[in-house]
């Protein structure tokens, strides 16, 4: 009776490291037995699904004698399916002995159910190559269900919503236009060739930010031919620019003169980050560090008063040692200083086209995998991806724009 009793305590005494092995045991039976009975019941229902159908169909249930019946049954075939829920396999699908029977639970050749696509589809467009979602899902799923073609397949079907992102309608409430243009390597019929993408960028009136639109640029790149081109259709699309208070780009002499042509009343600002750069160009090595952070003083003045008084301060100290760096920036002052004529909240936004830098870091991260893309629909469909995640990203959040 002792022993039994001992023995008793004993099977009833748990350690630490007892119980988390028994309760990992029973999680993983747990969810091994849900995700079973769960494949069962929606297996259960596809099947149910295309019975109604086919009774639908002939106009008499299974077994019943009907003279009104206008078809026969004629057995049924296995097929399978991957859903959402896991793969599914020994599907009976019903027949019918004329002809094949449209069912419209399950297409006919169709292998993966739409909400896998579209869980494949979202994979893409929120950045996993097209190998990595392969491997993301297989031990998601226990198995190898898709290939990396079957995913570019798949992605193939962005192109609609592409076409869709460039026929838009715009709304004509951007107050702050930005513009800039990015190269990627593409394949033409007979050989690679580096492309151009323009790209335009807006704060509305009530603070909300969006990539407004991007268009691979023939062979001019970023001439004045193209950016008129591309300006031309926005404005088409109902972005006329009567709200437009800055347009802020870099010193392209094309895009200059296209925004002069489709927006003619709008200020245009230039991008402070490249102005730096071709200073920097015209300063020796050794003092461009020294010489960059006065040129910064300019633009982190109070208002514009001060920020003239910060050039001369600067000019005066740079003029003899690189009058050519003090010449690039004189030449453009004027257009440089115009963000202070916004509010103080959105100056730091609106005085350099950094924004769509740092876009493009991402569209940059998502090619760096690809060597050359094989056509310029996979470089609209990145770029697309891309575009659409950060725009749902911006979405709620808008920036504050208070009146002085």
């Amino acid at each position: 009776m002792n022993s039994i009793q001992n023995n008793g305590v004993k099977e009833l005494y748990f350690t630490e490291e007892d119980i988390e092995e028994r309760m990992s045991g029973v999680k993983e039976d747990f969810w091994g037995d849900i995700k079973a009975e769960t494949l069962r019941g929606v297996k259960l229902l596809l099947e149910n699904s295309m019975e109604i159908e086919i009774q639908d169909m002939i106009g008499a249930k299974r077994w019943e004698h009907s003279q009104g019946r206008e078809g026969m049954r004629n057995g049924k075939y296995r097929r399978t399916l991957w859903t959402e829920y896991g793969w599914i396999s020994d599907i009976r699908m019903p027949r019918l002995r004329e002809g094949r029977a449209e069912i419209k639970t399950i297409k006919r050749y169709q292998r993966r159910a739409e909400d896998v696509n579209k869980l494949i589809m979202n994979m893409f467009i929120y950045g996993v190559s097209t190998r990595k979602i392969k491997e993301v899902l297989t031990p998601l799923y226990g198995r190898e269900m898709i290939s990396a073609s079957s995913v570019s397949r798949i992605s193939k079907e962005l192109n609609k919503e592409v076409e869709k992102f460039h026929c838009k309608s715009i709304s004509d409430d951007y107050k702050y236009i930005f513009l800039d243009g990015i190269y990627l390597k593409a394949k033409s019929p007979i050989r690679s060739k580096r492309r151009c993408i323009l790209v335009a960028y807006g704060i509305k009136v009530d603070g909300k930010r969006e990539l407004i639109d991007y268009r691979l640029s023939g062979g001019g790149g970023e001439s004045e031919s193209s950016w008129e081109s591309f300006l031309n259709l926005l404005y088409n699309r109902g972005l006329e620019g009567k709200n437009i208070e800055l347009v802020i780009m870099d010193g392209n002499k094309g895009l200059y003169n296209a925004v002069e042509m489709i927006w003619p009343r709008a200020k245009r600002q230039r991008c402070w980050a490249h102005k730096l750069r071709n200073v920097a160009n015209r300063v020796p090595k050794r003092m461009q560090e020294e010489c960059l952070k006065g040129a910064r003083g300019i633009y982190d003045a109070d208002n514009r008063y001060k920020a003239i008084e910060a050039y001369k301060g600067w000019s005066r100290k740079w003029k003899q040692i690189a009058p050519e760096a003090v010449r690039c920036l004189e030449e453009d002052l004027e257009d440089l200083l115009w963000f202070y004529d916004c509010p103080k909240e959105i100056r730091v936004k609106v005085r350099t086209t950094n924004i769509i830098e740092r876009v493009f870091r991402e569209v940059r991260r998502r090619t760096r995998p690809i060597s050359c893309f094989t056509n310029t629909q996979s470089v609209e469909r990145i770029i697309f991806a891309v575009f659409n995640r950060q725009n749902n990203i911006w979405k709620n959040k808008p920036l504050k724009i208070e009146k002085e």
